[in-house]
């Protein structure tokens, strides 16, 4: 059998045309740079040209200042040109609206004029909004025109604007005008310029220009239903053109269709992560949604997300929602999360123990953190530094007292209380609490003392600060609390001072806030007796004579503090007191208030 003979295609080849370089020989190629370097050296080394005093008078002229006065004058012409040519026909509409705006926005302008510029800058710039709305000298006057006018026009206004609202979010100057309209304009006008975000609302928030206004909006105008709506979009695409009216948090869209769980938290840790990456986590949505998604996500979502947050602790602690994100990343962050935490506070320790939110943020610390030696030197030296400051505020004297008295429901809520207990068994913290607590507390325990001891006027000045004043002796030890109980006694037993509340002024010993922490710390002194330790009451009765005791028993509440020293100090202490009042019984029999009718029946 014959082969078929495979047929062969034959394929032509382009053709390379190939140019032969002219090579020349090495000699004449010298030669030729020797004859260009000679030309250009016997250009350069020829004659010099003759002088001519045109050529020196033109010299002249360009090393002369130039006009600048005529050169703005230009520059400015050609600036207008350009705009004639951009506005097209709405020039001379521009002009005309300054010059009204001009005198519109001067506070000596009459109300009647006002109105009558109100009216003809409407009709000026009516049918024309849309082309001005995004320049930033006629948007000024936009703004004003809102401002100003009545609420018909302004319900006009925002018609006309409608259209163009989805894209004056992200506009510079535009966004300004929606600022005005959401804050003069009627429920209807805000519901619409609300809704317009509807879409956009992740583009919005991360966009530096448009983030505070809708985050102003979002709080001070937004209804909880319309809120809602807009959280929806941070948990997926599908929610931009459709909203679910049931779904109320994060969780709700996982409840039923538990496959969507993983889709779901994808999308919020993309739309999260974009928003963070810029740096804006003042917005209550985001934080809003990051607080849900935290409560909810894995392990390794949570860290990641915890080291975006960690530098910026006291952001978080202006808002509610931001302080317990920052809970949840002093709980659950590692050691160094903590430590850059720690870090990025260090300058603002006093404003967020003053703080509404921010001072529940330090407690958790004191919670969680097991490196007490950093604690010491970044937060807790700056809170003795204003100690007094803190100690005066509301919110201040919660953390002083944590340090102090841990989560005693005397001094502390018990749904506070509920809140920081979540943070208790976290994997990071390793410390026993009783050893990180009692470390805490000998870190505090003398510069408390010491500042009472050094200011007793300002710790017992007022019934609110001296129940700080009591927990911090209660708690106290050593040297620098004898030191206290002194400075104390010395204070309650001198004349010469009186404390003032309001328009009142009273004796130490008769002021009623006072009155209660006295009536504490003596009563306390019973525990401290059975331990065989030193008393406040021991210290203030040796400050006692016959003319201090003579004072203290005209007042009704004086004596009452004398029976409670009868009633909770050891018996040497006891004995000698009452001794020292049997010499002044007569006096006392005399006296017709309560007190010192009880004294006398204590006293035999």
């Amino acid at each position: 059998m014959k082969k078929r003979s495979k047929s062969v295609e034959v394929k032509e080849e382009p053709v390379i045309k190939k140019f032969k370089k002219s090579v020349e020989e090495p000699s004449k190629i010298k030669n030729k740079l020797s004859q260009k370097s000679k030309s250009k050296f016997e250009k350069s080394t020829g004659q010099k040209k003759p002088f001519n005093s045109k050529d020196n008078h033109n010299n002249q002229q360009s090393t002369e200042k130039p006009d600048w006065k005529a050169v703005k004058e230009e520059k400015k012409q050609l600036k207008e040109k350009r705009k004639i040519k951009r506005l097209e026909n709405g020039y001379d509409v521009a002009q005309n609206a300054k010059k009204l705006g001009e005198r519109l926005r001067q506070s000596n302008c009459p109300e009647k004029e006002r109105e009558d510029l109100i009216k003809k800058l409407f009709e000026l710039l009516k049918g024309n909004l849309k082309r001005f709305i995004f320049t930033h000298d006629i948007a000024r006057i936009i703004q004003w025109l809102i401002k100003f006018c009545t609420p018909e026009m302004r319900q006009s206004i925002a018609e006309e604007l409608t259209p163009e609202f989805k894209n004056m979010w992200m506009s510079k100057y535009a966004v300004n005008c929606m600022k005005k309209l959401l804050k003069y304009g009627s429920p209807q006008i805000r519901e619409t310029v609300m809704a317009s975000s509807q879409g956009r609302v992740v583009n919005i928030v991360s966009h530096s220009v448009s983030a505070a206004v809708f985050n102003n909006a979002f709080n001070t105008w937004t209804s909880e239903a319309t809120k809602n709506q807009l959280k929806q979009e941070f948990y997926g695409d599908i929610y931009k053109k459709s909203k679910d009216k049931k779904l109320k948090c994060l969780t709700d869209v996982f409840e039923t269709a538990t496959d969507m769980k993983s889709a779901t938290l994808s999308a919020v840790k993309i739309n999260l992560v974009r928003i963070l990456n810029k740096k804006i986590i003042d917005n209550s949505i985001v934080l809003t949604v990051l607080l849900e998604f935290l409560s909810v996500c894995s392990v390794e979502d949570r860290t990641e997300l915890i080291v975006m947050l960690r530098d910026s602790i006291f952001e978080l602690s202006k808002t509610r929602e931001g302080s317990k994100i920052a809970m949840i990343c002093i709980w659950h962050g590692t050691t160094k999360d903590r430590k850059f935490a720690l870090k990025s506070m260090k300058d603002h320790v006093k404003d967020m123990a003053i703080s509404e939110h921010g001072h529940v943020i330090l407690l958790s610390i004191f919670d969680s953190v097991d490196d007490t030696v950093l604690l010491k030197k970044i937060l807790i030296s700056e809170l003795i530094v204003d100690l007094k400051d803190i100690a005066s505020s509301e919110f201040g004297k919660k953390v002083i007292l944590y340090l102090v008295a841990r989560r005693d429901t005397h001094h502390f809520h018990p749904q506070l209380i509920d809140q920081l207990k979540e943070g208790d068994g976290n994997a990071i913290s390793k410390k026993p609490q009783e050893i990180r607590e009692k470390e805490l507390h000998e870190v505090v325990n003398d510069p408390f003392l010491e500042s009472i001891a050094g200011d007793c006027v300002f710790w017992l000045a007022n019934g609110s600060i001296a129940m700080v004043t009591l927990a911090i002796l209660k708690a106290g030890h050593g040297e620098k609390l004898v030191a206290a109980y002194e400075a104390i006694s010395d204070f309650l037993t001198s004349p010469k001072i009186q404390l003032k509340d309001g328009e009142m002024e009273y004796s130490p010993v008769e002021h009623p806030g006072l009155h209660m922490m006295l009536k504490k710390l003596i009563q306390a002194d019973k525990h401290l007796v059975e331990h065989q330790k030193s008393t406040f009451g021991e210290h203030l009765v040796k400050k006692f004579d016959d003319e201090t005791i003579t004072q203290w028993i005209e007042y009704n509440r004086a004596c009452f503090i004398i029976i409670f020293l009868l009633e909770n100090e050891a018996e040497n202490v006891v004995s000698d007191l009452k001794s020292r009042l049997t010499r002044l019984l007569g006096i006392i029999k005399n006296k017709k208030t309560p007190g010192a009718s009880i004294l006398v029946k204590k006293i035999k």
